[in-house]
């Protein structure tokens, strides 16, 4: 594909923020995207962070260059110490002091190199899986930036100005984000991979509702593109708000900001009112939803908080979608030795034992494995766990691999 003539002021904004916040975050010296264009590499864009030695607009022609590398490979490279490499121990960059390298190819929707997005650092680093990932999600943003701007001609100052607006929102949330990370107090490469994974599922939605917001503006566009294009926008608005709601809930829990308001509410009402929005939700789903509540319950009324009752069934029961493809899903609840016992039971994938103790924590590698094979930020979990001990409750499950989920949950009879 032929070279971009013009990169729109917006997405230049974006990957210098891109470049910024990996240094930070990172905390290494160097941060670059680079173009390749005529048998040479270009610093496209570098990170304005301490002790970095690259400057935009310097060029090198290919004579073993680490980003040379990976643009022939089409591959990710890593180099833990040049010095020590016989491989690298010429590499030119050794001259800048740089003798540890990460780094990831970046491509036109074509397949064609655009160039590469990197990581390094003057002292020995084997960069770990969080280095990996969080680099592999920016190459990620980059790609669709350039698949929008080759595709879609943006030209509109409206336009511009509106996605402008949208960075400048995304930057904030970041802001937040990083501030939500120092707070934590489990370890620091949980805290990233987590603020990372919230950062990909924030960009993806936000992404396509931009680009398909533009789409719109397109002159003689017809009725049937433009439902479908509003449908693509609405959906990605809900996954968005979710989980910026479930980020913010997480945020009162911690700083214990959280507002309980105990009131009467039926038990019935509240359970029919679930069986009738997941049975529209997933009308076309070949799952059964079963809701079981006693006879003696059905006009019983419950002292506490509905809102986050409604929420942790809510919860619960995402998730037995979420890991369940067929047979059903059971959700009610009993009176027990004067407790409330509610339960939401799935004939899913099930949950192995070794996973059970942490299932309901924050920041875990099982929650992070599960966010990587299911996609979300898994903390849905984690806010029943605390909202059900607010109200005075307690919160376990049941299972086995391949035979499904069985979550309780009791509140206190007032």
């Amino acid at each position: 594909m032929k070279a971009l003539e013009e990169m729109p002021k917006w997405m230049l904004d974006k990957w210098q923020g891109i470049a910024d916040l990996l240094a930070e975050i990172l905390s290494i010296p160097a941060a670059l995207i680079m173009k390749a264009e005529n048998q040479q590499m270009e610093v496209f864009i570098t990170s304005c962070s301490k002790n970095n030695p690259y400057k935009a607009g310097d060029k090198e022609d290919w004579h073993g260059l680490y980003c040379e590398t990976v643009i022939k490979s089409n591959e990710k490279l890593l180099v833990a110490n040049a010095l020590k490499d016989k491989d690298w121990d010429q590499n030119p960059d050794i001259e800048l002091r740089m003798i540890a390298y990460l780094g990831y190819p970046i491509l036109y929707p074509d397949k064609s190199p655009f160039g590469t997005i990197c990581i390094l650092d003057n002292k020995e680093n084997y960069f770990s899986s969080v280095h990996e990932k969080t680099l592999k999600q920016f190459k990620d943003v980059i790609e669709l930036d350039l698949a929008m701007v080759t595709s879609f001609e943006i030209k509109s100052s409206q336009m511009i100005q509106t996605i402008k607006e949208q960075q400048d929102q995304l930057r904030k949330q970041n802001i937040a984000l990083q501030k939500a990370k120092e707070k934590a107090e489990e370890g620091n490469r949980l805290k990233s991979a987590f603020l990372q994974n919230i950062s990909h599922e924030i960009r993806t939605p936000l992404n396509a509702v931009v680009g398909f917001s533009e789409l719109l503006s397109m002159p003689d566009l017809t009725k049937e593109k433009r439902d479908y294009f509003s449908s693509v926008i609405l959906k990605n608005s809900d996954q968005l708000l979710s989980i910026v709601s479930d980020i913010l809930t997480v945020s009162e829990i911690e700083t214990e900001q959280h507002q309980i308001k105990i009131e009467y509410t039926c038990l019935d009402t509240i359970l029919q009112d679930l069986e009738d929005i997941y049975k529209q939700r997933y009308q076309d789903n070949a799952i059964n939803l079963i809701k079981h509540i006693p006879e003696n319950l059905r006009e019983h009324k419950i002292y506490t908080d509905k809102t986050k009752l409604n929420q942790i069934i809510t919860n619960l029961l995402n998730n037995a979608y979420k890991f369940t493809e067929k047979g059903s899903i059971e959700f009610g609840v009993n009176l027990k030795n004067d407790v409330y016992e509610f339960y939401v039971k799935d004939s899913g994938i099930g949950i192995s034992e070794d996973m059970q103790d942490e299932i309901f924590n924050r920041f875990t590698k099982n929650n992070e494995t599960i966010s990587e094979l299911y996609g979300g930020i898994g903390l849905g979990l984690s806010i029943s766990k605390a909202f059900v001990e607010l109200l005075g409750g307690k919160i376990w499950l049941k299972s086995k691999v391949g035979k499904g989920s069985n979550f309780y949950f009791t509140l206190p009879n007032r």
